[in-house]
């Protein structure tokens, strides 16, 4: 009995697994994609704010803080879908599809990951 509970729970790990990042990959795609353009957007107000220190820019720069929240909520997901049993490889994997989704072409995955400075 033991011997059929063991083999019972290696075979559905990964299909919990495979349930789990079908149910979740697009909440999670679209937490990724406001998250780093969150991020890339603070990313220009700071090198803005560092060219032309102004209050115009000050403001831009607050703004964009203001949008880190969506780096919040995706990094809450990311701890929820890890208690769910996923992995650091299966949320990278993820991450890579929810890129895919956007992308027309290799261009459009390389505008995607690049930050500029």
């Amino acid at each position: 009995m033991f011997v059929a509970g063991g083999a019972t729970a290696i075979i559905a790990a990964p299909l919990w697994r495979v349930g789990v990042t079908a149910a979740f990959q697009d909440e999670y795609a679209t937490l990724t994609y406001r998250c780093d353009y969150a991020m890339r957007d603070h990313l220009i107000a700071k090198q803005r704010l560092d060219q032309d220190p102004s209050a115009v820019n000050v403001e831009g720069l607050r703004a964009m803080e203001v949008g880190l929240i969506s780096c919040q909520d995706y990094d809450l997901m990311r701890k929820r879908l890890m208690q769910w049993g996923l992995s650091e490889n299966d949320l990278s994997e993820m991450a890579l599809v929810a890129v895919e989704q956007r992308a027309e072409n290799l261009a459009d995955v390389v505008r995607i990951h690049e930050i500029r400075y």
